[in-house]
């Protein structure tokens, strides 16, 4: 209950405290004074017949004394009146049964009156005649009784109810700064650190908000310094000082993680490396070697963002760097690889590189069935060959990649159509387990279920990787999307789940503010039940690409009661402030990760920073890629909410 509706309660009971005493009291002096009242009129009368029928009562003129009781009776004050003749024993009397009209039947026989009987000697000389006994009337008290208690109890009402009111706003307006603190309380809880800026002038509400204030203030900055720690720490361990990409170490760690999963599509993997770099720094100075990595470092990093939100750059060595963008197919490498070199031949013209001699590339795709180690042996023979033909020479190398490669990108554009108009997409679902839950050869709890994607063409099953990067050069993926939402949906109403279903979003797709209407349309039409049971997903590098509509995406989803997560979350060198702004549900770590957990303790101190980071925003962290008992057993010390990877379960079939 809230303390307004306490407050509020607590009036209303003394309030009715008050009435009811006030009410007893009045009640109590009104009926004692009727009483009084009706016992002095009734001796009064009695006294007065006496002495009126004294002369009749001796020359027993018995017609006029009744004469004169029945001018006594009929004042209507008195119930009876009797006269009791002594000299033959008889009574003259007028009576009637007391009946009170205008008051309620329950309070005539609540209200208990002592009736009072007057009596009065006559007398004739020293002789006594007879004896007047006059009963007072309760019918008039009792009326007089009843609208004194009525009136007094209908103002009281009165006075009551325009108290409450004027008491209910000026508690509202006493208990704004109350609910501003509530809020402040429910938005420092999510990280969010907003301070009150109108201040009480209550005292002991104007020092709580200071406090608060202070208190909100002290903890933005801890959680900023957390921040701060471990962009530090992800900066110092996987970004390259003078390029601003990532490091050797930060690819390794992204080739093992993206290398160790068992659906790939075809990958692009390019090695570029820079010429005469050492005669630069040692004939110009370090700051010009400096520029010629900055500023070739720039034009990949914007090449790179322009063509794929997944892909991976990083600088290698000093002269070296190395690029992998998943679902990419030889055509498109090409290109990229020729624009990568013409911009980069650019540099002599700007007086930035040591000669016309600028770079090479070697470049090289595949398909799953080759290794890291293999792809990386062949992108480097790539690379030889091309230093072989010459300067500003490039060479990309087709391995053999399986059947897919026969497959053209307008029959793949005609595929997609095809199978999009039928919905005729594969649906798989992996489980994300609660890791508390979980018990040795136990299946623990699921948490939810992430929904996976796939197609059938002439009898060969294709996962997304093989597909998906056309998808998105033919501006299909918000179409994709749409339909899986509407299959998984369909499949919520019909069966009985486990556990939640996930669908991980593309950014191209909510990029679209159309799609984001056409959601927010879908998500109208269904019942909490079924919205319990759906959650959307989307990746870091989605949220890092399409900041403006992915908050836009979320306050559609928050609106709509949707939990969503972030996928791939620490796969790229960036701050987490984006995280207090989306505040979403879960985010799921990148894999890499993972394998650092179950690493050396320096490895496993990331792993540590990133759990504490989520935690302190109330944010569940789910560890993705868990492929070994090993990496299950080491997570148990991390402050992670669920798992999800081979180990826990492979992906089976909607």
């Amino acid at each position: 209950m809230t303390l307004f509706r306490q407050l509020m309660i607590t009036i209303i009971a003394i309030f009715s405290l008050i009435l009811a005493v006030v009410m007893g009291i009045n009640f109590n002096t009104t009926k004692n004074y009727l009483i009084g009242q009706l016992e002095s009129t009734t001796q009064d009368s009695a006294t007065s017949l006496s002495m009126s029928v004294s002369d009749f009562m001796a020359f027993e003129d018995y017609v006029s004394v009744e004469s004169n009781i029945n001018a006594v009776y009929d004042s209507g004050y008195f119930s009876e009146v009797r006269i009791h003749i002594y000299n033959n024993e008889q009574d003259i009397s007028r009576s009637h049964e007391t009946t009170v009209e205008g008051v309620p039947s329950w309070f005539v026989r609540w209200v208990d009156f002592d009736v009072p009987v007057a009596k009065a000697v006559i007398s004739n000389g020293w002789s006594e005649l007879g004896q007047v006994y006059i009963t007072g009337s309760a019918g008039y008290a009792c009326r007089q009784l009843w609208l004194a208690s009525r009136d007094l109890l209908i103002s009281f009402f009165l006075i009551g109810v325009i108290t409450m009111l004027l008491g209910s706003v000026a508690l509202r307006y006493l208990f704004k700064p109350l609910a501003e603190l509530e809020k402040q309380a429910e938005a420092i809880q999510q990280r969010r650190f907003i301070k009150m800026t109108t201040i009480p002038k209550t005292r002991e509400l104007r020092s709580v908000v200071l406090s608060m204030n202070r208190m909100a203030e002290k903890l933005e900055k801890e959680f900023e310094s957390e921040v701060e720690t471990a962009q530090w720490l992800q900066t110092k361990a996987f970004k390259d000082s003078v390029s601003g990409l990532g490091n050797r170490s930060f690819f390794e760690s992204q080739m093992k993680a993206h290398f160790s999963e068992r659906q790939r599509g075809l990958d692009g993997l390019a090695l570029i490396s820079l010429m005469d770099l050492a005669k630069l720094n040692n004939e110009y100075g370090y700051e010009s070697a400096d520029m010629f990595i900055q500023s070739a470092a720039d034009i990949l990093a914007k090449k790179v963002t322009s063509i794929s939100s997944t892909a991976t750059l990083a600088r290698l060595s000093g002269a070296d760097f190395a690029l992998l963008i998943p679902n990419f197919s030889r055509s498109q490498l090409e290109l990229v690889v020729s624009d990568i070199m013409n911009e980069l031949v650019g540099l002599n013209t700007a007086s930035i590189s040591y000669s016309a001699a600028v770079a090479n590339i070697g470049a090289v795709i595949v398909d799953a069935s080759v290794d890291r180690s293999g792809a990386m042996s062949q992108a480097d023979e790539a690379l030889r060959e091309a230093k072989q033909a010459g300067d500003n020479q490039f060479k990309v190398f087709d391995l053999q990649v399986g059947e897919s490669v026969g497959i053209g990108r307008t029959e793949w554009k005609e595929i997609l159509e095809f199978v999009i108009q039928r919905r005729s997409f594969l649906l798989k679902k992996q489980r994300v387990v609660a890791l508390a839950s979980l018990e040795e050869e136990g299946i623990g709890r699921t948490i939810h279920e992430e929904v996976f994607m796939g197609l059938e063409h002439e009898g060969k099953k294709y996962h997304a990787g093989y597909f998906i990067g056309l998808a998105e050069q033919f501006d299909l993926t918000h179409e994709i999307d749409k339909v899986i939402i509407e299959l998984v949906i369909e499949y919520i109403k019909s069966n009985s789940l486990d556990g939640p279903l996930t669908i991980n979003l593309s950014a191209s797709s909510y990029a679209k503010p159309d799609f984001i209407a056409w959601l927010n349309k879908i998500l109208e039409s269904l019942d909490l039940a079924v919205r319990e049971d759906l959650i959307i997903e989307i990746s870091e590098q989605s949220v890092l690409a399409e900041e403006g509509q992915t908050k836009a995406l979320a306050e559609t989803l928050k609106n709509h009661k949707v939990r969503f997560g972030i996928d791939n979350v620490g796969k790229q060198i960036s701050a987490f402030q984006y995280l207090q702004a989306l505040m979403p549900d879960y985010v799921k770590v990148d894999s890499s990760y993972t394998r650092m957990a179950a690493g050396k303790e320096s490895e496993a101190f990331f792993m540590h920073t990133l759990c504490k980071v989520f935690n302190s925003l109330n944010i569940d962290v789910i560890a993705t890629g868990v492929e070994n008992e090993k990496q299950l057993q080491a997570l148990f010390r991390f402050d992670v909410a669920g798992v999800q990877g081979y180990r826990i379960g492979r992906a089976q079939d909607i």
